[in-house]
């Protein structure tokens, strides 16, 4: 009862500041921007550049009279590219010839252009950029770092193409495109790829673009802002004096030590709350999500509890603040590129605290594994509350 008692006091102090609406704040501040300028789904739209060795119209009659039952191509208006005086250096693959070009003047093209719409979503999928000579199609490949092809038609008005490599592809890539390419009919490749068998062995088990964002969101706003509050709740408080004026009261240190946490606790709960039902919907499993959102917060709290007892005051901790959240959130990057996961990552706590809360959002969770996670969280929380308590109850003389 003490403990709880301590709470409303310390909740209702705290409400007065404020830390105590900061995390809140972020977190709609945080919702806002993922909703307005992160997509459900990554749409990637690639650019080819194209130029057809053969009779003018020739591409637009391809374009128009043999339809895409996955999608269509729309002519849309045309691009713009500023060329610039350049060398380049052209090897042909087929014949065995080196050319060595110097394009000395400047100019402005107007590429014809074409998208590629998918017929079942609607979504832009494709562009491409005709060009009207063998020259400028090298020239804007250069500028644009685009990859070109070149399309001849035969005698008999069959298509073949030469894709136009950049030299810096690694020798596996590039005996793939030459297999590719020598198949001679690379439509016919395509379609017999795309008409082969799928089997579908199980439910997608993964976030989408938008719900991949919650992990980080979470860890974040429960894990290290939660970590800095509390700091900054304790080094006011010591900076003022409250906690020598405690030590003389009947409660105990680490009651006082608690109800700091519960209060960061309440607070971080709310703001993931708050990020991840208007995203995730129903989705996630809440009964393992909320305790492992609360234990995330409660281990990084603890932290802060043990970090703050070296600071007497707010601006000498600003330095090591900024040092351990920059530490602790290099996991994200892992997270972001997980094939970039050294195991001196693996070892930070934030990466066990990220995949921990990831599955928890899933579809099918594994559940061992975040009860694994939360088993060492709580460990870990308790020998940081001992070992804080014990520094402050050292500084009191208690």
């Amino acid at each position: 009862m003490k403990l709880w008692d301590n709470y409303k006091k310390e909740l209702k102090i705290a409400s007065r500041g404020f830390y105590f609406y900061m995390e809140v704040i972020t977190a709609v501040i945080l919702l806002a921007a993922i909703l307005l300028f992160v997509p459900v789904e990554t749409v990637s739209v690639s650019k080819e550049l194209l130029y057809v060795d053969g009779p003018a119209g020739t591409l637009d009659t391809m374009l128009q009279q043999n339809p895409d039952e996955a999608g269509q191509y729309v002519r849309a208006e045309d691009t713009k590219v500023r060329l610039r005086p350049m060398d380049i250096t052209y090897f042909n693959e087929q014949t065995g010839e080196q050319f060595d070009l110097r394009f000395t003047d400047k100019k402005t093209l107007e590429l014809e252009t074409w998208n590629y719409y998918n017929a079942a979503t609607g979504a832009h999928e494709k562009t491409l950029y005709i060009a009207t000579s063998m020259d400028d199609m090298l020239r804007v490949a250069r500028t644009e770092k685009w990859y070109a092809t070149v399309v001849h038609i035969g005698e008999d008005g069959t298509p073949q193409y030469r894709l136009l490599l950049f030299g810096s592809e690694s020798e596996r890539y590039q005996n793939l495109i030459s297999a590719v390419m020598g198949a001679g009919n690379t439509p016919a490749l395509q379609k017999a790829m795309e008409a082969q068998p799928v089997e579908t062995l199980g439910v997608s088990n993964v976030l989408n673009n938008r719900q991949s964002f919650m992990p980080m969101a979470v860890v974040i706003l429960n894990g290290l802002m939660g970590m800095l509050v509390v700091i900054s709740y304790l080094i006011i408080d010591k900076s003022s004096g409250l906690i020598r004026a405690m030590a003389l009261t009947p409660m105990r240190t680490r009651s006082y030590l608690m109800s700091k946490v519960l209060v960061v606790l309440t607070t971080s709960l709310v703001s993931s709350i708050v990020v991840t039902v208007p995203i995730m919907g129903a989705q996630p499993n809440y009964l393992l999500f909320i305790p492992t959102a609360a234990l995330v917060s409660i281990v990084s709290c603890m932290f802060g509890l043990w970090l703050a007892s070296f600071f007497a005051d707010i601006k000498s901790a600003y330095g090591m603040i900024f040092l351990m959240f920059l530490l602790l959130i290099i996991p994200a990057m892992s997270y972001i590129l997980p094939s970039f996961a050294p195991m001196w990552i693996k070892l930070m706590p934030t990466y066990p605290m990220l995949q921990a809360v990831k599955e928890t959002l899933l579809i099918t969770p594994d559940v061992g594994y975040v009860l694994l996670v939360g088993g060492g969280m709580i460990v870990l929380s308790v020998l940081l509350l001992f070992v804080s308590e014990h520094r402050y109850r050292k500084l009191l003389g208690v």
